[in-house]
């Protein structure tokens, strides 16, 4: 037989007392209580990662100066997102390789290759294999503010004319119909700060066609674009007619669709690393580091993490239990001199010396708890007849610099005390 008691005893008739433990309910609030920061820790975390994810997958935007996922003012999104409704598919590609693997990838001339260097990555040999891969897939290429040594690799017949001073308005002053159709383009450089970089690309070059030339002393040297004979491969100077705050402004977008828009493709070209030949690239940081370090590096923070949990678990509340403890006068009195001694605090040890002596002089005395250290040095001298300028300096002067004077402050205070006493 068996009963239960409130605590939650079960006693049996063998006379032994065993704990039935708490309920479901209280084993789980309790390990709720022990785990809930590493819980919540846990949530942040998977929360975070989701967030970065899918924003990371949704946006998928550049930053860059006329990249076709960048809505800002120096992107080129507004003039792809029109190709496209259109129908020209527009492609980014970012290396010649995937460039040319494309064109040979389609049929012939239903491709056109916007191309865009802006740090004069591609050497000329690599720039004459675009261009061939591009003749011979009867293709059509754009060049965008290409360097000297592009332009030649280009074709024989274009050249650089120096920069261009700006304009408000430059009128075609050709007959291509690319040209013809943006009669007039904006000939000024971008105005947002952030396309300062942009506004010093304003280049001018000569071709066998060459349209868009500004007036003044710039008109003898060339134009904004400039063409081969078949319209085939063209060179564009002026990059802010296809960027997306300046695509809305006179004919900018007439010029723009007429030079991307009249093949099925679009590869929107920009080079990068990936163009640099291996034995060129600068060596990485990976290349220097052992092979052993990366997974030294994991195991070392999964040693770390483990070490925290385990030293940061919870074993429950605290429980408050009364326990009275008696504590000896002397073991504090002794504990505290040898914090005292051990900080090497002597000045401190005398100045607590040196009050509670007033403190219990003036109890002696019958001075009251509140009076004056100067009171009590007058009561000690006329109770003792010692000189108060002595008494005042036990009392209150400097304090020793040693544990020897220390103790010798320490017997003439009790001394004091004594004498006093005995009044």
């Amino acid at each position: 037989m068996s009963h239960s008691t409130p605590g939650g005893l079960a006693v049996k008739n063998t006379g032994v007392f065993t704990d039935t433990g708490p309920g479901n309910a209280a084993r789980a609030y309790q390990w709720w209580r022990n785990a809930k920061f590493w819980i919540l820790c846990a949530a942040v975390f998977v929360v975070l990662a989701l967030v970065s994810f899918f924003a990371a997958g949704s946006n998928n935007r550049s930053s860059g100066t006329l990249s076709i996922t960048n809505p800002a003012p120096s992107g080129a999104q507004a003039a792809a997102e029109i190709l496209r409704s259109q129908g020209v598919t527009v492609s980014a590609t970012d290396s010649l390789a995937e460039t040319t693997a494309a064109l040979y990838a389609h049929g012939p001339g239903t491709s056109t290759v916007l191309f865009h260097d802006p740090q004069k990555l591609l050497s000329p040999e690599q720039v004459a294999a675009l261009v061939e891969s591009v003749r011979d897939n009867g293709g059509r290429l754009v060049a965008v503010t290409p360097g000297p040594l592009t332009v030649k690799a280009l074709g024989a017949g274009f050249s650089s004319a120096g920069s261009a001073a700006e304009t408000s308005v430059v009128a075609a002053g050709c007959n291509n119909p690319a040209a013809f159709a943006g009669q007039k383009i904006d000939g000024g450089a971008p105005t947002a700060g952030e396309l300062a970089p942009v506004s010093s690309a304003l280049q001018l070059y000569t071709g066998e066609q060459t349209c868009f030339a500004p007036t003044g002393n710039d008109a003898q040297k060339g134009g904004y674009l400039a063409l081969d004979s078949t319209g085939q491969i063209a060179v564009l100077g002026h990059p802010g007619v296809v960027l997306n705050q300046n695509l809305a402004e006179l004919d900018n977008a007439a010029l723009t669709f007429g030079l991307l828009g009249n093949t099925q493709k679009l590869f929107w070209y920009t080079a990068s690393l990936q163009d640099v030949p291996v034995s060129e690239q600068p060596p990485s940081l990976a290349e220097f580091t052992p092979a052993w370090i990366f997974p030294a590096t994991l195991w070392l923070l999964l040693v770390a993490v483990v070490g925290m949990v385990w030293k940061g678990r919870r074993h429950g509340p605290l429980v408050n239990e009364p326990f009275p403890v008696i504590v000896q006068s002397a073991e504090t009195l002794t504990g505290r001199a040898r914090l005292y001694q051990d900080a090497r605090a002597t000045e401190t040890a005398a100045r607590a010396l040196q009050r509670a002596t007033l403190t219990r002089l003036a109890h002696k005395l019958r001075l009251g708890q509140f009076a004056s250290s100067a009171a009590v040095v007058e009561a000690v001298g006329s109770a003792t007849g010692r000189d108060r300028r002595l008494v005042a300096a036990l009392l209150e002067g400097a304090a020793p610099q040693t544990d020897k004077d220390l103790v010798t402050m320490a017997v003439d205070l009790a001394a004091l005390e004594e004498e006093v006493a005995r009044q």
